[in-house]
């Protein structure tokens, strides 16, 4: 049986100060562009958890000169300038969507390299194939399958890049599109990426840190054509590359504060971040959520909580889709309806998310509707706290799945946060809370500090 946490509800309003861990999308990102560029980059503020240590260690495995201190958050690589020092070696990428498509990019550059790659059982069915067919069609690389083709495990037979132009079929994950806009242009032609329809927000990132590290400015066409030009990346300015607060991480603390009302304070966020996950901001503005934006912090106020309810709603999460769990967790006390949709490629992460968040909120009492492509919730906040009673009264808590996701440990730790029953006892427990060590090692600590911090 996995550890189960009961989370003990905040009894006051918040006020209180947080800073968030490193993106995790920015961090791993700069670590492959820290290893293409020429010189030595040090990452500052970078996160430190399990994707990111399996990006470092396999950085390592492949000869890199990569330093880390976690207690400073900062991480040093020396780049070489597009080459790989070990040809041959074998890579487990765990559950790290990240490391798993940037890698693969990444070791095709090794002309004559041989490289086996595996992951988590969870890895072995997520969509990789659009990724490995652009890299044969580019004849950058080969791959012989150990199981089912186009998925974990295989070896690939690297051949570098040398130019051209390939589809890109990046509609399960936009990493796919990504990991070849920052490696595919280190060889020695122009390359053209057709790939209309993908979404936007981390493509966006990518296309910002590939500036920073010395890439000419590029976009993508009306047609969804990327037109690359060959780059030789060079260090950032100093040596030195900041990593983003996570905001994904920030819509938890978000959501915390409109359910709880208070005043909490995020540190080192500015008002025009890189990531497009700052648009769930909006989300929660229409229940009365206010947000203001200095230059290194944002303050989030809540000021009536009991007044959060809007009626129905049609969000669409697409440019969003990590945010989605934590709206849906916290639907139970929204008081109207909502149906989130554009969210199918959320059945191809960790987990099958919209089937995870179906179950576990249809355990809470709440009527849901799923849709291959969205979820629909009616709250039902009588019939939770009927169960929570009910379970009281058996000795027990309500308890929630993880499905080894990350994302649901820590939305339903914000719902459990909630005193629900009105006498500050745990409710609600969170099933196998060290999930969390994806993204966001210390969340249920960080989430304690500010319980005790409340007014």
């Amino acid at each position: 049986m996995p550890n189960s946490l009961p989370i003990i509800p905040f009894t006051k309003p918040l006020d209180g100060k947080v800073s968030l861990p490193g993106s995790k999308s920015i961090t791993n990102r700069a670590l492959i562009l820290a290893a293409l560029a020429e010189g030595k980059t040090v990452l500052e503020g970078a996160l430190f958890s399990r994707d990111t240590r399996i990006m470092i260690s396999a950085l390592k495995e492949l000869g890199f000169s990569c330093e880390a201190d976690a207690e400073a958050q900062s991480i040093s690589v020396e780049g070489m300038g597009g080459r790989i020092p070990v040809k041959e070696a074998t890579i487990d990428v765990g559950n790290a969507g990240t490391a798993a498509r940037f890698l693969t990019a990444f070791l095709a550059l090794e002309a004559g390299g041989v490289y086996r790659l595996d992951g988590d059982a969870a890895m072995r069915t997520r969509p990789m194939a659009g990724l490995l067919d652009a890299l044969v069609a580019l004849g950058a690389a080969d791959f012989e399958f150990h199981g089912e083709a186009g998925f974990f495990p295989f070896t690939l037979k690297a051949k570098g890049f040398s130019g051209g132009t390939v589809d890109v079929d990046a509609g399960a994950s936009s990493q796919i599109l990504s990991a070849l806009l920052m490696v595919a242009p280190v060889g020695s032609g122009v390359v053209k990426l057709r790939c209309p329809g993908v979404r936007p927000s981390y493509v966006g990132i990518t296309l910002k840190m590939r500036e920073h590290f010395g890439a000419t400015p590029v976009e993508a066409s009306a047609e969804g054509v990327y037109d690359l030009e060959a780059v030789t990346y060079t260090s950032p300015k100093r040596g030195r590359y900041g990593v983003e607060p996570d905001i994904s991480a920030a819509s938890y603390f978000l959501a915390l504060t409109l359910i709880l009302g208070g005043r909490l304070e995020i540190a080192n966020l500015g008002p025009d971040p890189l990531q497009g996950d700052a648009h769930f901001v909006e989300v929660l503005q229409h229940h009365g959520l206010r947000v203001d934006a200095d230059r290194d912090k944002w303050t989030v106020v809540c000021a009536d909580p009991e007044g959060v309810s809007r009626g129905h709603r049609e969000i669409d999460f697409n440019t969003i889709s990590d945010t989605f769990l934590t709206y849906a967790a916290v639907a139970p006390l929204l008081g109207g309806s909502v149906r989130i949709c554009g969210i199918e490629h959320t059945r191809h992460q960790e987990t099958d998310r919209i089937a995870g968040m179906a179950q576990e909120l249809s355990k809470l009492g709440q009527l849901v509707k799923e849709e291959e492509d969205a979820l629909t919730v009616l709250p039902k906040p009588n019939e939770l706290r009927a169960r929570a009673l009910k379970a009281r009264r058996n000795g027990e808590l309500l308890a929630i799945d993880t499905y080894e996701d990350h994302r649901f440990a820590m939305s339903f730790g914000v719902l459990a946060s909630y005193d629900l029953l009105g006498d500050g006892k745990p409710w609600l427990a969170i099933n196998d809370p060290e999930c969390c060590g994806k993204t966001f090692p210390a969340f249920f600590d960080v989430l304690g500090r500010l319980r005790v911090s409340a007014v």
